[in-house]
């Protein structure tokens, strides 16, 4: 059956940057190929699994719209974030992020988003729970998300490893991610502002991650002198027919029991494919948007790979 788009919106970028919108994709497409790698390869455990540059797994976008506009040597991929943590009393392990450099100093901290059956069980749980904050003089009463924190403290002994060497010395960092890897993104600003670093942060169809309690201790993070850091920017790329950007309020008896509040600006788009997979992709729906903007609708969407 051919996949036709329809109810095209132009994409409107604002205030945001179009490049660093365009990297981000592309760092979040190779994340999740590094995935598809290591499904290839059995599922791996951390110590077996030596994905990155130089490494035996090496980055590559199987992303057919974003694999000719960089070159992956420009880029220098650090060793993987894994999370592990429990779900039911069973343990699960698997990476999701990586701290990548690029040849101009440029720092980014890039999420890939739900592909296992364990991602997406996570995705719906939706009771909130309490957050503790990185950052000094943070209210105790911040209410989050129960599965992405659940995953999110799974990898923060590992995040706190790697972001180490670039803290104190006052660096940018471009933080990024696509579904729930957005959600860990954003889980992952604080640490980083906790780490005296200024955060750009641009994440795409992501869920809303905490109830307002969050949002408004997000926001005071971009005050200077309210943490060692400094939150700069937040901008969400949304497909406006992506129902993922509603969850968890979409999950839930309406309505919604517990009303959870997106961060940052939305800049959207419209590209309805008739079907929920295809209108969240992140190749074949965002990376096409976020290079023709005018027109965002992929008329080619069935020989798109991504």
């Amino acid at each position: 059956m051919t996949t036709i788009c329809k109810n095209s919106k132009p994409l409107s970028f604002g205030d945001s940057d179009q490049s660093t919108f365009q990297t981000c994709n592309f760092l979040v497409n190779i994340l999740g190929n590094m995935y598809a790698q290591w499904k290839a390869a059995g599922k791996p455990t951390q110590s077996e699994f030596s994905w990155g540059s130089g490494q035996k797994y090496k980055p590559t976008d199987a992303c057919k719209i974003t694999q000719d506009k960089f070159n992956v040597s420009d880029f220098t991929f650090g060793t993987l974030i894994w999370s592990t943590f429990k779900n039911l009393g069973k343990p699960y392990a698997e990476p999701f992020g990586s701290i990548i450099t690029h040849k101009d100093g440029r720092i980014f901290l890039a999420f890939r988003g739900s592909k296992s059956t364990i991602d997406f069980i996570v995705d719906s749980e939706f009771v909130p729970v309490t957050y503790n904050a990185p950052t000094p003089n943070a209210p105790s009463d911040i209410q989050v998300e129960t599965g992405w924190y659940k995953v999110y403290n799974g990898l923060l002994a590992d995040l706190r490893e790697q972001l180490q060497p670039y803290g104190g010395k006052g660096n940018n960092i471009i933080i990024t991610g696509h579904s729930l890897g957005s959600t860990l993104a954003t889980l992952a600003v604080p640490e980083a502002i906790a780490n005296t670093m200024e955060v750009y942060h641009y994440n795409s169809a992501s869920p809303m991650v905490g109830l307002q309690s969050f949002v408004d201790y997000y926001n005071s993070l971009t005050i200077n002198g309210s943490s060692p850091g400094i939150l700069k920017q937040t901008y969400r790329l949304v497909n406006v027919v992506d129902t993922v950007p509603n969850v968890p309020n979409n999950l839930q008896k309406q309505p919604p029991k517990y009303t959870y509040v997106p961060v940052g600006t939305q800049i959207s788009f419209n590209a309805d494919y008739g079907a929920e997979k295809k209108n969240h992709n992140p190749c074949c729906s965002y990376a096409y948007a976020l290079w023709n903007a005018e027109k965002p609708c992929n008329p080619d969407y069935d020989t798109c790979t991504g």
